[in-house]
Formats: structure tokens, sequence, C-alpha cells
């Protein structure tokens, strides 16, 4: 009996060593619904792709909320992996982009009595578009947005494009589709029998994490690839959907 107790002992401290010693990789994040958000379940169908991938791989994940531009910033300490997710048009210098975790298309929101008609982008010539301050857009977007082509109202979040394209203050917003559908579920649901995605797509894009250069383990990319590899994140994010955001 001693002998079995003290074997049971061995094998508690060594299983205890190694969850002591597990890795884990903190990340920043915003709130970008319902890929991305404190409030959220998992905090959210993208955060719930990478923590699957991660935990693939024998890694853990702690996920920081911030605003969009303050989680950049933070990001940028070593002791963090990066930035997630993020379109590939904002990963910042002193980060690289790791494999697509997943994709979601972006459009317009616009109002339903009022929609945008354009068959390029250069046809918006003379409206008034919403962005949010430090989103990289599409690159054809903002080339006619510098050029001066396409004039823009910038703010700090998505939700209040949202409410001031409804209250027609802007002619439409630059938005993930994604995140306008939960929107006019949840946060603006008042807002649904106003407002509309346009019926065109401006694009598909992929999200990253922003791999931190500076983070400690160098071999972030290729434990990513292996543990994507592992694991179904286009059914994680349809599962999540179907769980959650009814």
């Amino acid at each position: 009996m001693k002998k079995f107790f003290v074997f049971v002992s061995v094998l508690f401290i060594a299983a205890f060593t190694f969850a002591q010693a597990e890795e884990i990789w903190k990340v920043t994040s915003l709130d970008w619904q319902p890929f991305s958000g404190k409030s959220l379940p998992e905090g959210g169908a993208g955060i719930a792709v990478l923590r699957a991938a991660l935990n693939a791989e024998g890694i853990g994940l702690e996920v920081e909320f911030y605003p969009w531009t303050r989680a950049i910033e933070v990001g940028k300490t070593s002791a963090y992996a990066g930035y997630y997710p993020t379109w590939p048009e904002d990963i910042v210098e002193g980060f690289s982009k790791s494999p697509v975790f997943f994709k979601s298309p972006v459009g317009f929101v616009e109002p339903k009595d009022k929609p945008l008609s354009w068959t390029k982008l250069e046809d918006l010539k003379g409206k008034k578009i919403g962005v949010v301050q430090d989103y990289g857009n599409t690159p054809e977007f903002m080339a006619l947005v510098r050029s001066g082509v396409i004039k823009t109202e910038v703010v700090q979040d998505d939700l209040t494009n949202v409410r001031k394209t409804a209250a027609g203050r802007i002619d439409a917003a630059f938005i993930d589709l994604n995140n306008l559908e939960y929107f006019l579920t949840y946060d603006a649901k008042d807002l649904r029998l106003k407002l509309q995605a346009n019926a065109k797509t401006i694009d598909t894009k992929d999200l990253h994490l922003a791999v931190n250069n500076s983070f400690g383990n160098k071999k972030a990319a290729e434990i990513i690839t292996r543990g994507l590899a592992k694991i179904d994140a286009d059914k994680i994010i349809r599962e999540y959907m179907g769980k959650y955001m009814k």
C-alpha cells in the first residue's frame, strides 16, 4: 500500500509539473463580434479557432481585449505573441503574417431607402463613407481615399458607423458583413428595418494573427501551421455560430 501511495504521488507531481510547464501565449484582441470580444462566449468565434489551433500543439491561450489601436500597441511588447484577428493590410512593422485562420466578407452597410449603386469603387465619388480608425480596409479602397476620390469619416468602432449610417450622417460605412449581421441581431437590432448590407461585396478577407517578431518563441508561425492542420477551422466557426449566435 505504501509503495502504491508513493507511486500515485509521483504521478500526481509529474502531472502537476506538466500542467505548470504548459506554454501559454498571450495575444491582444478587440471587440469585433462575432469573432472576438470580451463579453462573447469563449471570447468569440475567431478566438475559439486560435485557441483550438494552439491547444492542438499543447499551448494555452490568454487574450486581452482593447480598442483596436491600443491592441496593436500593447501587442508590440515581447511578452505577447501578437494581435488577432487582423486583415493583412493591418499588420504593422515589427510583425509577420501568420497562416490564415478564417475568412470573412466585407462590404458596405447602407440605408435601405438609399442604397449605394456602384460597379467599381470609383463610382462612389461624392459619397461620404464611414471607416474605423487604423483599419486597413482594402488596398484599392484606401488608394481612392488617399487620392481624394472617396471621402471618409473616421470613428473609433464599427457600431458607431452603423448608427451614423442609420441617422443619415454618412451615406454608408465599410464593414465586415458578419460583424454587421451581429450588430443587426444584437447591439443595433432596433435598426434592422432601416439598414442592410449593400448588394455588392467588396472582397473576402483573410484573417491572421499578426505575429510579434520579438516574441520569445521563434517557431510561432510553424506551430500555428501545424495546429491549423490538426483542426477544422470552418467547422469551429459554424458550430460556434450555431450554438451562440441565435
